[in-house]
């Protein structure tokens, strides 16, 4: 398995607030990561660093074999193969569902208007909503919405897929529908990052589960091991309050 991210020894301030403290963390191609944490531990600041989305102060990042730097040519590289999905869909209200999906590949990756459309068709099928592809939206669920937004992501062909609380906008009957549509794509073999508070997705998903706090990781592990034996106590506190209730 081929290294596709390498976070050595990164910090991230804002002001004097340290949103990031000394993070270490390798992501393996293939790999499904879970992020969790309570909140303001840091975990959507991670997340956001390794698209450059939020600059980090200290060490290393380094993204499909490229250290992320201010160069315009490496981000570009970069970005073309690392898509994000956002807890706001962040749909063009004024445009189609899938003219929401063809301007990405069209003006990011130069492809033409006819194989745009096969692509956004074939997406907006794998997110099992190809009957809303004309319509704006406004008139979608927040569910279609966000199922919308990762077919707009996975559009772009990424390599990489970051997901930061992709169900926290969701009324919680949606919830289901838009982690099922990331659980086929980890299971079809997508590198994924995601941060969310939904345990069961993440025993069901995840190779590799992160538990962040106050900045740092205080805990890697894989799933078996993080819900039936966590090894400090506050990872093992964040269960207790997240798993019941």
């Amino acid at each position: 398995m081929k290294e596709v991210i390498d976070i050595n020894n990164v910090s991230k301030y804002f002001g004097k607030f340290k949103a990031l403290d000394s993070v270490n963390l390798r992501v393996m191609r293939g790999q499904k990561v879970v992020i969790c944490g309570p909140s303001g531990s840091g975990k959507s600041t991670l997340v956001r660093c390794i698209n450059r989305l939020e600059e980090h102060d200290k060490g290393d990042i380094k993204v499909l074999g490229n250290f992320l730097t201010n160069d315009k040519l490496c981000l570009a590289a970069i970005k073309s193969k690392v898509s994000m999905v956002f807890q706001q869909f962040n749909l063009f209200p004024h445009l189609s569902v899938i003219e929401n999906l063809t301007l990405g590949p069209i003006k990011a990756l130069g492809i033409s208007k006819k194989e745009a459309m096969e692509r956004a068709l074939y997406f907006l099928e794998r997110v099992k909503i190809p009957e809303q592809a004309f319509k704006k939206p406004n008139l979608l669920s927040g569910g279609q919405q966000q199922r919308v937004a990762i077919a707009r992501a996975l559009c772009l062909e990424p390599e990489i897929m970051l997901f930061d609380e992709p169900t926290s906008a969701l009324d919680p009957e949606m919830i289901a529908e838009v982690l099922e549509v990331i659980l086929d794509l980890a299971n079809d073999g997508m590198t994924m990052v995601v941060v969310t508070h939904e345990m069961g997705f993440a025993k069901k998903a995840a190779d590799k589960i992160i538990f962040m706090d106050e900045g740092k990781i205080l805990e890697e592990n894989i799933p078996s091991n993080f819900f039936k034996n966590p090894k400090t106590h506050r990872s093992k506190k964040f269960l207790d309050q997240v798993l019941n209730h």
